[in-house]
């Protein structure tokens, strides 16, 4: 056990060594955390510009979500109003072509009844032409 004994002074210097040692080791660390700490501050500030830019980003689309629905219902109510308009002028429309077709029907029975009083009109310029033309030979 000769070379294992240290004395007092050697005793103290390797106590203060390791004492140097464990102090540069805590000083080491204590840089990582402030180091860790500062890039978990930078982070978060990082973090928290981005939501809320998100934030401002999504508030600003969720207006125009709200314009396009405020463009899509009153193009709505425009499309609800040409329908009714179209319903309204295919009913117009409608009535007006059986009234067409009601006096087309009604000026066909006219022109019957004219053709039928000038057919009886010229067979009697018939009879009038022969009989004159028989009074004309006769005189």
């Amino acid at each position: 056990m000769g070379g294992i004994l240290m004395t007092d002074k050697e005793f103290q210097e390797l106590v203060v060594n390791q004492l140097q040692i464990l102090t540069e080791g805590q000083q080491a660390l204590n840089d990582k955390v402030n180091n860790l700490d500062a890039n978990q501050v930078r982070m978060e500030n990082e973090l928290t510009d981005k939501v809320d830019k998100l934030d401002a980003k999504v508030d600003k689309l969720d207006d125009k979500v709200n314009k396009l629905d405020d463009k899509v219902n009153k193009l709505d109510a425009k499309v609800d109003k040409l329908d009714d308009n179209q319903i309204r002028m295919e009913n117009e429309l409608t009535e007006k072509i059986r009234g067409l077709y009601d006096f087309r029907e009604v000026q066909n029975d006219v022109n019957e009844r004219i053709i039928s009083t000038l057919e009886r009109l010229e067979a009697k310029i018939d009879v009038l032409q022969l009989e004159t033309a028989h009074l004309r030979r006769v005189k």
